[in-house]
């Protein structure tokens, strides 16, 4: 009986221990928004999502902690993080912007905020399809005419994550010219071929992107999606 009472107390210390473990608040914010290039208004292509994508840092204002908040943006510009405690922050990007801008925000709920940046170059360009061979027109901008673009890249992909790191990329050819064509006769591609399987299981769908290296920093193109026939 002595035993079966040690274990019953033991029992019930055990659970209020992890129900006073179990007792902290839950983060009651979060913060979304996009980043934006201060010279055009328009939203920033970044990176794939991932060890190489763009950080976000949040870093708590006028208290004790030690830790910052961080996670990745989108490539398609957005960022977002919904589950963070209220309170003033200073929010920071790492990526390839000439500065890295700080800004502070007060997160209160579901908090939006957009960052102005200035990338290293601006990539426009346009896809064209002719059976399944894809034309890539394209320009590259430098956002300061002091800046060297050394290498400009053009990707294709099987899937919507499209960017340098060779788990994103299908296939990669390069110029050295600021203005252009890439021409991709992608049934004449041994991968091409072995992925065809997974390009039909999505809708004949395949990736294009433009990636520039300038100053060193590489920045993108929008993803363009080219639909087979």
């Amino acid at each position: 009986m002595k035993q079966l009472a040690i274990i019953s107390i033991l029992s019930l210390f055990c659970t209020a221990c992890v129900n006073e473990l179990d007792n902290y608040d839950a983060p009651n914010g979060g913060v979304y928004g996009k980043i934006v290039d201060a010279g055009t208004g328009d939203v920033v292509p970044l990176s794939v999502e991932g060890s190489a994508g763009v950080l976000v840092r949040l870093t708590e204002e006028n208290t004790n902690a030690t830790k910052t908040v961080d996670f990745y943006a989108k490539s398609d510009g957005s960022f977002e993080n919904t589950r963070v405690f209220n309170g003033d922050y200073t929010l920071s990007l790492e990526g390839s912007f000439v500065t890295h801008p700080e800004v502070r925000v007060q997160i209160k709920g579901q908090t939006n905020i957009d960052v102005q940046v200035t990338p290293y170059a601006r990539i426009g360009a346009t896809a064209s399809i002719n059976n399944r061979v894809v034309t890539i027109q394209y320009k590259v901008t430098q956002s300061n005419p002091s800046f060297t673009t050394t290498h400009v890249y053009e990707y294709w992909n099987f899937a919507p994550g499209v960017d340098d790191g060779g788990a994103n990329q299908a296939g990669k050819v390069e110029s050295d010219h600021l203005e252009g064509s890439f021409t991709f006769h992608l049934d004449e591609e041994d991968v091409f071929k072995d992925n065809l399987y997974k390009i039909r299981s999505n809708e004949n769908k395949v990736y294009f992107r433009v990636g520039a290296v300038t100053e060193g920093q590489i920045n993108y193109s929008p993803t363009l999606t080219v639909t087979l026939p």
